[in-house]
């Protein structure tokens, strides 16, 4: 959480968000669900926080569902377990889902004694890993209040995440106010994700950008930084794979 402090000092308190916390304070477990960079690791970021602050929860951030049973103390109702990338980090990995079937039980029992669990998933793993999750033993996971999509955003709360990362980002005031006219026009666009807000607040991701419509538009809707990202997280088949979709045009 200290190594996030300069995100959650930017920090929107959005509907998803609310709705995240609600599913916590209710079920005791929530599933964050959206795109790369949508925001879904910032919500848990809070998420942990507030567990700290108003429950005094003990806060652990794991990986593996062994690792999530293992830290359980079922002296200790107030635990608080954040698991990023529940399903896979870039990809869908078959062994992390298939370890979650064989511990649902043990889930179920953690949630009974007061813990909390925050999971985070990519949409596109997500809907692969629910072909082998056994959520008939975990019915949780089919209740739409607590499978949130993070990247349902007003726009006005799209304006006030723009607003704050380049309020507290690193960009210079030329920058600033070269850019204001053309805000409106980034925060109404349908492909805006919070971390367009944070590649815009950083001078890093906007070397030869250019402050006019169309090259701002451009840099909102084909995001080729964060798509280049994603491509070189996937494995040898998901390349081959995409390579015959852009081969057949």
């Amino acid at each position: 959480l200290a190594s996030r402090r300069e995100d959650l000092s930017k920090i929107v308190v959005t509907g998803a968000y609310r709705r995240a916390a609600a599913a916590l304070d209710e079920h005791g477990f929530v599933l964050l669900i959206g795109e790369p960079a949508a925001g879904k690791t910032t919500i848990a970021s809070l998420l942990a926080m507030a567990a700290l602050d108003q429950w005094n929860a003990s806060t652990l951030k794991l990986d593996d569902p062994a690792k999530v049973i293992e830290h359980w103390n079922p002296n200790e109702p107030s635990q608080f377990f954040w698991v990023d990338d529940a399903f896979g980090i870039s990809q869908y990995e078959s062994d992390l889902v298939h370890g979650w079937n064989h511990r649902l039980a043990q889930i179920k029992a953690m949630l009974k004694k007061g813990a909390k669990i925050v999971m985070t998933s990519r949409d596109y793993i997500y809907n692969r890993a629910r072909k082998d999750l056994k959520e008939g033993a975990f019915p949780l996971l089919q209740e739409s209040q607590v499978v949130i999509d993070v990247h349902d955003l007003t726009i006005e709360e799209k304006r006030q995440i723009l607003y704050n990362h380049l309020k507290l980002g690193r960009q210079p005031q030329e920058f600033r106010a070269e850019i204001k006219p053309l805000l409106e026009g980034v925060a109404a666009h349908p492909r805006f994700i919070p971390e367009t807000a944070r590649r815009l607040g950083d001078p890093v991701f906007t070397k030869g950008l250019y402050l006019w419509s169309y090259s701002v538009d451009q840099f909102v809707d084909k995001q080729e930084q964060l798509l280049q990202e994603v491509l070189k997280g996937l494995d040898r088949d998901s390349h081959a794979a995409l390579a015959l979709i852009y081969m057949r045009n």
